[in-house]
């Protein structure tokens, strides 16, 4: 049975990637990348990446459209931008290749920690396949797709069971960072990022960044890019004041929850993978990629699980594994999505201590659930920024950049209700809710 999941899950990576892409959407490589890549250019020019400033430096990279108002807006820690201003010394397409190694190198210590975690016999084989489960894994390659730090910042957080220390690099993403709540290094690490923060920006550079995150977090609250309950609550219809009061209520029983049953959990390893799996419950701002932290908890539980709780354990992982939004936004790229998703189930089954035939009914259960959406997400397909957006106010290039994030999301019309999309985003927090609660089942009867 190993023999044939570890086939299957080759096939079916291989072919979601190299055989059932979707064609691209316009722009450059790594679209992410664009604004980290501008951000350093900006900072060596001594102006200020968090303004509009940014864009007559994005305006003329490969792929983005000059003729018209696009600011794709950076929001990064001040910390990152001596390390961007030192690769926008090079240029583009070289800083480009450069930046897919890093995610590269990333994902491999993403996989390596995650097999070590889920106490996996250490074999090239038991690497390849958590490669192949990661490479299937929704919000990771999202993050590798975009060029996004969700990515690193996942690994580094989950590298503080073997090096406490790498929680400080986990801060690259805060949303990201926050899981390490688990950790005793939690705070100390906090520390040190923002002693980090005020060397580079100064005091008043640091408080400047807060605010800036906090009107760009306003600007795009209830966006459909958004994987939050907020934002789900709004693409149902709940209005702002009332998405408000039920993202708050989330984030309450969520922080409850974890008081409760995850601090109590004696191992730091199920400890650190419950906190990941609650963490996009709490968090006010995630998108897809920064789904990235629930790989440590989906591979910990499905391949520890055991019998009794693995079928479960995997419709959970898989409904984080799915590109919902990606799904929704691009519904000609559903065979990639299942390919990917089966593969990653299959992957992750072919570790499993006590794998069973039945088990992989939740395998196929996640992937009929997929081919479901597909056929919905042809009907009320959702917008890409910024190839659907319209057109912009003339005085878009004069605001503040958040404002003008705001006015561009609008345009492209991320920003309007949507029930079908917010049904599809609620599965990946069912995903993680799902995990969180399977992790804490199986801590209280886990052998140490």
């Amino acid at each position: 049975m190993r023999a044939i999941l570890t086939i299957l899950a080759v096939g079916c990576v291989a072919g979601g990637l190299f055989f059932a892409r979707p064609a691209q959407t316009p722009g450059p490589p790594m679209r992410d990348f664009e604004a980290y890549y501008s951000a350093g250019k900006v900072w060596n020019a001594g102006g200020d990446p968090y303004s509009a400033a940014i864009w007559p430096a994005e305006r003329g990279l490969p792929g983005v459209r000059a003729d018209r108002f696009e600011a794709l807006p950076f929001a990064g820690p001040p910390v990152l931008l001596p390390l961007l201003g030192a690769i926008a010394r090079v240029p583009f397409t070289i800083a480009n290749d450069l930046w897919r190694a890093l995610l590269a190198v990333a994902a491999i210590f993403l996989a390596a920690i995650a097999a070590y975690a889920a106490r996996s016999p250490r074999t090239a084989r038991t690497f390849i396949l958590m490669a192949i489960a990661e490479l299937g894994f929704g919000p990771i390659t999202s993050a590798f797709a975009l060029g996004q730090l969700a990515l690193p910042a996942a690994a580094c957080a989950a590298l503080a069971l073997r090096s406490i220390w790498t929680a400080v690099l986990a801060w690259m993403q805060p949303n990201v960072a926050i899981c390490t709540a688990a950790l005793r290094i939690f705070v100390p690490s906090l520390l040190v990022f923002a002693a980090c923060s005020v060397a580079v920006a100064t005091p008043a550079g640091a408080l400047h960044y807060w605010t800036v995150l906090r009107a760009h977090a306003a600007a795009e609250r209830f966006a459909l890019i958004q994987v939050t309950p907020a934002a789900v609550a709004y693409g149902f219809g709940s209005g702002s004041g009332a998405a408000m009061i039920i993202g708050a209520a989330f984030a309450t029983a969520a922080l409850v929850a974890w008081l409760v049953f995850v601090r109590r959990i004696e191992s730091g390893t199920l400890r650190l993978c419950a906190t990941c799996a609650l963490t996009p419950l709490v968090l006010p701002f995630a998108h897809e990629h920064d789904l990235s932290v629930a790989f440590l908890p989906a591979a910990v539980l499905v391949v520890r699980a055991g019998p009794r709780l693995a079928p479960a354990a995997v419709f959970a992982a898989l409904l984080v594994a799915a590109d919902w939004l990606g799904l929704a936004q691009r519904p000609q790229g559903a065979l990639q999505t299942l390919l990917l998703v089966t593969g990653c189930g299959c992957a992750l089954l072919a570790l499993a201590e006590n794998a069973e035939v039945r088990t992989l009914a939740a395998v196929a259960g996640a992937a009929a659930l997929i081919v479901i959406c597909s056929r919905g997400a042809v009907a009320w397909q959702v917008p890409v920024w910024p190839a659907a957006m319209g057109a912009l106010p003339a005085n878009s290039a004069q605001l503040p950049i958040a404002a003008a994030w705001s006015q561009e999301l609008r345009s492209t019309g991320l920003l309007q209700p949507d029930p079908y999309a917010a049904a599809l985003r609620a599965l990946s927090l069912a995903g993680c809710a799902m995990l969180a609660v399977l992790t804490v089942r199986y801590a209280r009867g886990a052998p140490p």
